[in-house]
């Protein structure tokens, strides 16, 4: 049975509701809760409820000034003439709840859904749906100032923008859509040219707005980098005296606190993959998945006093698996990262990740049945290093131990050398090491296929490519 809860007591919690639960609403009758979407704890929840007998969707805020803003957008979306829910009925409690009920889209998905279901060629006419309600709303003056794929909604044949909290005056209309743009991986950024025509009127110039789209989406993984050092929705962070821990609240459990707080004893407890004197590597048996646990190493005191200032190998290797993953880019899924500290002096390091069963890029050529590179193999590598570079991003360990395959999907690991370059100069040579180290892993006609592959990059670096194994 649904807990019964209190506006004062609902409003007074810190930690995120995951059940349903009833709530006692003075001088009205009580809402049940159905399904939480969102909660965030002192500010807002919005869940599903009956009213009535019609299924609506409720927004409860803690202050009034971001119902207002809520009215405000969905009066501005309603006036420009784009579709949205409609307002069923609005409610101002004495005990502080500021209630906005909404009809229920039935058999609603998002366009963020269809995002990771759908193939293009599907979701190609629904983009072009949504950049069609942006144009709209830009030409009546608002936008959605923190716009993104969840905010625009299907539901029987139709799409429906929402979030009035986050409509805005409009500022930078190409900025705007660029922003929405880059919520996708880079894979995406061609369908932009299409879907742009459903602008309307005052459309963009491709080649500027993709310009646009690179840039906004190195704005999106600078700001969600950030989140991954702090206690958010998506993470947890606990720092004492002794150490810093980032965890991955999905997928959060006591096993998985205690193995971070404890990862030397973990270590001793598992199959061991690398002992190395920078790193030591083992796989540790999970419930619904095993993982791997990466111990960087302090080698001596010399080594110990270089690395105690800067971010530890572990931390740069946690960030770089989120940007890559944000890039579209196969990395093992980072789960949570560990930092030992004396105050603020960092010592030796942890990052656990999931585990991929595969073999390494070299081994799998040598053991392949195949007489040659298969085509797949190598749009997959293409791919790899035409992402990294209009994402500015160099890897700076290119050996093909770095490479797993596992099924047709090309995974990078090592990330603890990674590096996003503002510069270009400093990209160029980055990327021309990355190219060049690359190629001394091959040899034969291995070499010859991926350096037709890669040809065109070092083309634009003015890089000859030489076979040293010849």
């Amino acid at each position: 049975m649904p807990e019964l809860l209190t506006l004062s007591h609902l409003k007074q919690m810190k930690n995120q509701l995951d059940s349903s639960f009833e709530l006692e609403v003075p001088g009205s009758e009580r809402l049940v809760c159905e399904e939480i979407f969102r909660h965030l704890p002192g500010k807002r929840i919005a869940f599903r409820s009956q009213w009535g007998g019609a299924e609506v969707l409720v927004k409860l805020f803690f202050r009034k000034k971001d119902l207002e803003i809520e009215q405000a957008g969905l009066t501005a979306m309603q006036n420009s003439g784009v579709p949205c829910p409609k307002k069923i009925w609005g409610l101002v409690d004495n005990e502080g709840g500021y209630f906005i009920a909404t009809e229920f889209l039935p058999q609603a998905i998002t366009l963020s859904d269809c995002y990771e279901k759908y193939s293009k060629q599907r979701l190609a006419p629904l983009l072009a749906n949504a950049v069609k309600l942006i144009g709209i709303l830009h030409r009546n003056g608002w936008m959605q100032r923190d716009i993104h794929l969840g905010n625009f909604v299907f539901s029987q044949d139709k799409i429906y923008m929402i979030d009035g909290g986050g409509i805005s005056k409009l500022k930078n209309p190409a900025d705007n859509l660029a922003l929405f743009f880059a919520q996708m991986i880079p894979d995406y950024d061609g369908m932009a040219s299409s879907a742009i025509d459903s602008y309307g009127t005052n459309a963009f110039v491709i080649p500027d707005l993709l310009l646009k789209i690179r840039s906004m989406r190195e704005l999106r993984i600078k700001r969600f980098m950030t989140k991954t050092m702090r206690s958010c929705t998506q993470f947890k962070t606990i720092t004492t005296s002794e150490s810093f821990i980032a965890i991955k609240r999905s997928l959060l459990t006591k096993k998985l606190i205690k193995l971070i707080k404890e990862p030397e004893v973990a270590i001793g407890q598992s199959e061991f993959i690398k002992r190395g004197n920078s790193a030591t590597v083992v796989k540790v048996e999970a419930n619904n998945f095993d993982l791997t646990i990466k111990r960087y190493n302090i080698k001596d005191f010399r080594h110990r006093v270089s690395r105690c200032w800067r971010p530890s190998r572990a931390c740069v290797s946690w960030q770089g698996a989120h940007r890559l993953a944000m890039l579209g880019i196969a990395t093992p899924m980072p789960i949570a990262m560990r930092e030992n500290r004396n105050g603020r002096f960092r010592k030796e390091a942890y990052i656990v990740t999931e585990f991929i069963k595969g073999k390494n890029l070299q081994g799998w050529l040598l053991t392949s049945k195949e007489e040659k590179v298969p085509n797949w193999l190598g749009q997959e590598v293409f791919r790899f290093f035409d992402t990294l570079w209009h994402g500015q991003v160099s890897h700076g360990d290119m050996k093909a131990s770095n490479f797993i395959i596992s099924g047709k999907i090309l995974f990078v690991i090592d990330l603890d050398t990674l590096q996003w370059h503002s510069s270009e100069n400093a990209m160029n040579q980055a990327f021309a090491i990355d190219i060049e180290r690359f190629m001394e892993n091959w040899q034969g006609n291995t070499w010859v296929y991926f350096h037709k592959i890669l040809k065109p990059f070092a083309d634009r670096l003015n890089l000859t490519l030489k076979n040293k194994k010849v």
